[in-house]
């Protein structure tokens, strides 16, 4: 009797694990990226990383993040959506001015952008990593 009630007890407790939410977010969350920081603060600090790229030699791949697709278009949500992102890149025009200028004027930035078909105009913010690889958010 005792390993019957064992057994069924774990079936049960399978059971609710499965019933389970795979992922559950919490209300207050914000998009964040894979590199642990939210997008709100990569567009921040666009007008800094426009020093790192006008020192990149040569770029070895492109990574394209399109802020549209990440974006969670829905009423009474503490998610970022097309508007927050809007809001962040009127805010941080300067800085991605700056951006837009250094991945104009260094060849190899331009020429990386141009075989990948991304208009500097639609670039917001980058990540550059130390061997000049480039993750770029478009807007």
């Amino acid at each position: 009797m005792i390993m019957r009630a064992k057994s069924v007890f774990s079936k049960l407790s399978v059971m609710a694990l499965l019933l389970l939410p795979v992922s559950a977010a919490p209300a207050s969350a914000r998009t964040v990226l894979h590199s642990g920081a939210p997008v709100e603060a990569i567009i921040m600090r666009a007008g800094s990383t426009a020093s790192r790229v006008s020192r990149i030699k040569s770029v070895p791949s492109v990574g394209v993040v399109n802020l549209y697709q990440i974006a969670v278009p829905r009423l009474y949500s503490d998610w970022d959506t097309v508007d927050d992102y809007r809001l962040n890149i009127e805010r941080n025009y300067w800085g991605i001015k700056r951006l837009r200028s250094a991945l104009k004027a260094n060849p190899a930035t331009r020429r990386a952008l141009a075989d990948r078909g991304v208009a500097i105009s639609r670039v917001v913010a980058a990540d550059v990593s130390t061997n000049g690889s480039l993750r770029l958010y478009v807007f």
